[in-house]
């Protein structure tokens, strides 16, 4: 009878160590797994840190390409309005005896300002070309170039990070002049002004309106990258 008692007695221990192992096991593999998770979360944490890295990056790279683009046509353009304008200057004084006794044409003077301004721009040197586009604005608010020069003197303040004044130029180009072909560069330029401005909801709302009404255009595929960038911070 004791034999059989202690036979039970062993068995039923036996089981009971048998069930601890198992637990045992069981928990070993479910650390295991949790650690396996962890593993996975900050491999797919750090893919997600370096995608948004390079999406910032590339953005970046595309606004430096895309201004680099602008300035370049900018001087292409002054730099065929001037020729132009020397061989219509010089088409004139072979026909006008009085050439050069006369008082200069306002439009030349305009032009001055315009193309300066622009050449003052490719060297960078913003600062003298803002004084010359203002004084362009003022002098001829009805002119040929008064457009363009709103645009670059809200380019030129953004670039000095004047941004609230970068804004108002920007703004005031917009309305002042709607079927102007720079409008879609401006309202992307302005929503880059309100993103450092930190109005991201009128960012937003600008970059939309970019992609919408002109989804063809360099500035929808910045303002495309520019949107995804700013659901990702």
């Amino acid at each position: 009878m004791n034999i059989l008692r202690n036979l039970l007695f062993f068995s039923i221990l036996g089981l009971s160590n048998l069930v601890y192992l198992q637990e045992d096991e069981s928990i070993e593999l479910l650390l295991e797994k949790i650690n396996l998770l962890k593993k996975e979360i900050e491999n797919l944490t750090a893919s997600i840190e370096t995608n948004n890295l390079s999406i910032s990056r590339q953005a970046e790279a595309n606004q430096i390409r895309y201004v680099d683009l602008d300035k370049r046509i900018h001087l292409i353009e002054t730099k065929l309005l001037f020729e132009e304008s020397l061989e219509e200057d010089s088409v004139g004084d072979s026909l006008n005896p009085l050439s050069g006794l006369v008082e200069e044409e306002i439009e030349s003077g305009e032009f001055d300002l315009w193309s300066n301004s622009m050449r003052l721009v490719d060297n960078s040197r913003y600062s003298e070309a803002a004084e010359n586009l203002r004084l362009l604005i003022l002098s001829y608010p009805d002119g040929t170039y008064t457009g363009d020069a709103y645009f670059w003197l809200g380019e030129i303040y953004l670039v000095q990070e004047m941004f609230e004044d970068s804004a108002e130029i920007l703004n005031a180009f917009i309305l002042k002049f709607e079927e102007h072909p720079r409008k879609v560069d401006a309202l992307y330029k302005l929503a880059i002004v309100k993103i450092n401005l930190e109005d991201i909801v009128s960012a937003e709302d600008l970059l939309q309106e970019v992609i919408s009404n002109y989804p063809n255009s360099g500035a929808a595929l910045l303002a495309e990258q520019d949107l995804i960038k700013l659901n990702l911070q």
